[in-house]
């Protein structure tokens, strides 16, 4: 069998498409900046013209006919500036360039033709037009420049002086026209890419929304399906009011979370078989306002909060929570609301049966101007009349009919046996009891032949199954925690790890990143595996494998990641309290345990219904604070970890060595006589004393006391110790 998911997914895709678009040669509308620039430029170089034409004498310029073109270029300006030029589209806009170019060659011949200084401004046509047009636009533009620029020397004759001129400036032109035709195209596909990543992570919000709007949906059984219905409806509503592309994107978000805010609503209100009381009413109508909370925490949502929190509120201002009336209420919530009402009307509720569809849609055209926006309830009954959305308008179906899993369990059902895992996961502190428990829950919740639940190593590299179903078919037999354990970015569950990405697979086998494995055999398998993350840390991957193509479903997918965000949650909180009960017994200098852990240890041991023969050692370190005064503590510290480390060495499996505090250690020995403990003393003194450590020698003092001999308690057998140790500091001084 094999390992991992790759990037291929089912189900249904809701509001982002990507289509492809034949290239145009002129973009649909220049902005409105691009005219104000162009009015600018006509009212400056117009007057400048106008100005250098009265510097020197005998310069041949027909001063009328050069008035003339420059009122012409300031007019020219004025159109610019006060024209809605941005709505024209950009096609037309070639011919007012020709009409410049025409312009300039009649000043070229009012200035003197052959001795003109105007046909510089053919170069600047060229740029603006380049600049703005593509590049066969801009082409055009040099090739009718340097003809307009040659006409001096076909009607006045010959001069050399023009020509060469003339020979740069056409020169000039072409560079100028096909440089920021390469400058356009690079930023053309800049632009495509940018756009098209974009429309991937909008995918990927709307992908988190929808999945926000089911776990909604579920709550409330009686509206499951709803949520994507009236986004269907809204949007096709918004298209036939003329909305663009931007706000219908919104507009399908927001009806999407337009009652996200019901998650904070009691489920006893929500689902009441019958009219809720005033309380119950008060409680329902506070759902506008939290759903505006929760997605005010999403930057890319900002642009809805208010049409989540309007969706409620009527045309005639009878609405809640804030009586908004008539404009007041965004166009967007103004659409939701009336599709809403149809949806509502359309499905069976708790306390009513679903309306026919001529009923509702004589309520919509009668509640026009009372409930409802008339130009909305317009294009409502527009649309379904048209049939722009598939609808029933009857109590039959509901607009667009959810895909379920094809297990029997209804997203109800899912959501309760979550609420049960959370309660379950609260009481569980200990990593593999958590895995085993969300493993169990996999497998009662999602169609599977084998559940594997990988964490990873502390290598950062290393993915170690915790947790793998029994095998319930014979392809996975050979499977064990040897041939499971995966590097990351290896396998299709590797690669899950590496990219942080859920997928699902139809037919591991063809998969590129798919990778045997050993002691399997090969069958067509289809799988999923979605990454355990936790503040963006990689946790490990839960992989779900069936045998057959194509067992899984998006809805299978979601479901798995959900759990999987579970397990994320409570694996992190176990970690954590583990590291904090580590530290609580730890001493954080040596590594040892502490004072604490020491105490627990030795009363446990009393504790035993027989209790065992056991010995505790008490050891002192001689002249420690001499070290820290002459050497630093630095040095203390030092000598402290050399002891820890010769300690630690001579320890048994079942030993306990603590840092009993300062210059103190303790050490429980279990099933060791005086004889021993003090033949483990001398040897741990010996190995101290050794002068080639790098902290030196160093001199401790050792005292031994054994159960049940030296006493039978924690105080007699601690005080027994100490005067042991205390005698052999005297021996030794003297």
């Amino acid at each position: 069998m094999l390992s991992g998911v790759g990037p291929a997914t089912e189900g249904r895709q809701t509001g982002v498409v990507f289509a492809s678009m034949a290239p145009v040669n002129i973009p649909t509308h220049l902005h409105r900046a691009t005219f104000r620039i162009a009015a600018v430029s006509f009212w400056g170089l117009a007057s400048i013209v106008m100005a250098s034409s009265y510097i020197g004498t005998d310069l041949g310029v027909n001063y009328p006919v050069e008035w003339v073109v420059t009122v012409l270029a300031w007019v020219a300006g004025l159109v610019c500036w006060l024209l809605p030029w941005s709505e024209i589209p950009a096609k037309r806009f070639p011919p007012v360039v020709f009409g410049g170019l025409v312009m300039i060659t009649i000043g070229i011949f009012a200035t003197g033709g052959t001795h003109s200084h105007l046909p510089v401004l053919f170069l600047v046509a060229v740029v603006f037009t380049a600049s703005m047009l593509d590049f066969p636009v801009a082409l055009a533009v040099v090739i009718v420049s340097t003809v307009a620029a040659t006409l001096p020397l076909l009607v006045e004759g010959w001069s050399s002086v023009y020509v060469r001129s003339l020979v740069l400036l056409v020169a000039s032109m072409a560079i100028c026209a096909f440089v920021p035709a390469l400058v356009r195209k690079a930023l053309r596909g800049e632009n495509q890419l940018a756009e098209r990543r974009r429309l991937e992570l909008e995918g990927s919000y709307l992908a988190t929304i929808e999945a926000l709007a089911v776990a909604l949906d579920a709550k409330d059984r009686h509206t499951e399906v709803h949520s994507r219905a009236t986004a269907a409806l809204a949007r096709a509503v918004g298209q036939r009011l003329g909305l663009d592309a931007e706000a219908l994107r919104f507009l399908e978000y927001g009806a999407l979370l337009h009652d996200i805010g019901k998650i904070g609503v009691p489920g006893y209100v929500l689902n009441k078989p019958g009219p809720l009381d005033e309380e119950e009413t008060a409680i329902m109508r506070e759902h506008p306002v939290i759903g505006e909370r929760i997605v005010a925490s999403v930057p890319f949502l900002n642009r809805i909060r208010p049409i989540v929190r309007a969706e409620h509120e009527r045309w005639d201002g009878q609405g809640y929570p804030d009586e908004l009336k008539a404009e007041q209420i965004p166009l967007e919530a103004r659409i939701i609301h009336a599709c809403d009402a149809f949806q509502a009307m359309s499905s069976d509720r708790p306390y009513r049966e679903a309306r026919p569809r001529a009923w509702i849609l004589n309520e919509i055209s009668t509640q026009a101007g009372r409930q409802f926006d008339p130009r909305v309830a317009d294009a409502l009954l527009a649309v379904i009349s048209s049939g722009d959305v598939t609808v029933s308008g009857t109590a039959e179906n509901s607009i667009h009919p959810d895909k379920r899993l094809p297990e029997a369990h209804a997203w109800t059902q899912h959501l309760d046996a979550i609420q049960q895992l959370g309660a379950r996961l609260a009481n569980i502190g200990s990593v593999p009891e958590i895995c085993e428990t969300i493993g169990q829950a996999i497998t009662t919740l999602l169609p599977y032949d084998q559940c594997r639940i990988y964490l990873l190593e502390d290598d950062g590299r290393t993915l170690s199954p915790v947790y793998f179903s029994d095998t319930r078919r014979s392809e996975y037999d050979g499977v064990t925690a040897e041939t499971l354990a995966i590097q990351v970015g290896q396998g299709i569950t590797g690669w899950v790890a590496e990219t942080k990405q859920g997928a699902l697979v139809g037919d591991t086998e063809r998969h590129p990143k798919a990778v045997h494995i050993p002691s399997t055999t090969e069958a067509d398998e289809s799988m999923l595996a979605v990454p355990v993350i936790f503040e963006d840390n990689l946790i490990g991957v839960i992989v779900n494998v069936k045998v057959g193509l194509h067992q899984y479903t998006g809805d299978h997918l979601r479901l798995l990641t959900i759990l999987a965000n579970q397990a994320a949650v409570s694996i992190s909180n176990a970690r954590l309290i583990e590291r904090l009960a580590a530290s609580a017994r730890t001493d954080p200098l040596t590594g040892l345990s502490n004072r604490r852990a020491f105490e627990q240890a030795l009363e446990d041991r009393l504790g035993a219904a027989l209790p065992e023969l056991f010995s505790v050692i008490m050891l002192d370190v001689d002249g420690l604070k001499q070290v820290n005064d002459a050497r630093g503590h630095a040095a203390g510290d030092a000598v402290l970890k050399r002891v820890a480390s010769v300690l630690t060495a001579q320890l048994r499996h079942a030993d306990v060595v603590t840092r009993w505090g300062g210059d103190e250690f303790v050490l429980l020995m279990p099933e060791m006589d005086r004889v021993g403990a003090v033949s483990l003393a001398r040897r741990v003194s010996g190995t101290l004393r050794d002068a080639d450590s790098p902290t030196g020698a160093i001199s401790v003092s050792i005292g031994t006391a054994s159960f049940p001999a030296d006493g039978t308690t924690a105080d007699g057998l601690l005080a027994a110790a100490d005067r042991s140790m205390y005698l052999d500091k005297r021996q030794r001084v003297a």
